[in-house]
């Protein structure tokens, strides 16, 4: 199935983790064992993790909602699975001293501001990110934070081709990777982009 892309979310969440040094193979591990248990235990909600590809090495998880309405329905539907929560805590618990404090924050998209290129995150190897102190027109996807920021999104099939677009977007663009094994990926994700999501 050809990659066609989708509209981009109206909310996309955004949780950025910075990984102490030395600490990527036991944070890995509890990635990986999370999302066995959320695919496990039917976790209400895909997300995407996407790891930086040069230092310092962070990890920015993705949730992408059409609506705050889908935002309260999924924290809902947490709240409900009991057993997933509890699991989920005691396995996050591993974690402490591996990562510096979680920024987590929702931001909306700024239709305005972006360009007419499609929706490919989640369905192409490398995302391409750029944060702005305040929102301007970009080449990519742009949200913007309660903060005031904004954060532009690109997408490329391969490293050579983010590196690109990094470059067209501005010296402080940063390339990342989708990591599968630490994602719990929509469905869609891997109907266009299955050698992708391959386990």
């Amino acid at each position: 199935m050809p990659i066609s892309g989708q509209p981009p979310p109206a909310l996309l969440q955004i949780v950025q983790e910075r990984l102490n040094p030395g600490a990527e193979q036991a944070y890995g591990g509890i990635e990986e064992e999370l999302a066995r248990l959320c695919a496990r235990m039917n976790c209400p909600h895909p997300y995407l993790a996407l790891v930086s590809v040069t230092l310092p090495l962070e990890v920015w998880w993705l949730n992408m909602y059409a609506s705050q309405t889908e935002v309260d329905r999924v924290a809902q539907d947490y709240e409900r699975n009991v057993a997933l929560m509890a699991a989920m805590r005691e396995l996050a618990q591993g974690k402490n001293g591996l990562t510096s404090e979680p920024i987590d924050m929702i931001t909306a998209l700024r239709r305005d501001l972006s360009d007419a290129s499609p929706w490919l995150i989640g369905e192409l190897r490398f995302a391409v990110i750029l944060e702005k102190g305040t929102p301007a027109e970009a080449s990519g996807t742009v949200f913007q934070a309660p903060d005031g920021r904004a954060f532009v999104f690109a997408s490329a099939s391969d490293r050579a081709a983010a590196d690109r677009v990094a470059t067209s977007l501005g010296p402080d663009a940063r390339v990342f990777e989708v990591q599968p094994r630490w994602s719990l990926p929509d469905e869609k994700w891997i109907a266009r982009n299955p050698e992708l999501w391959k386990r």
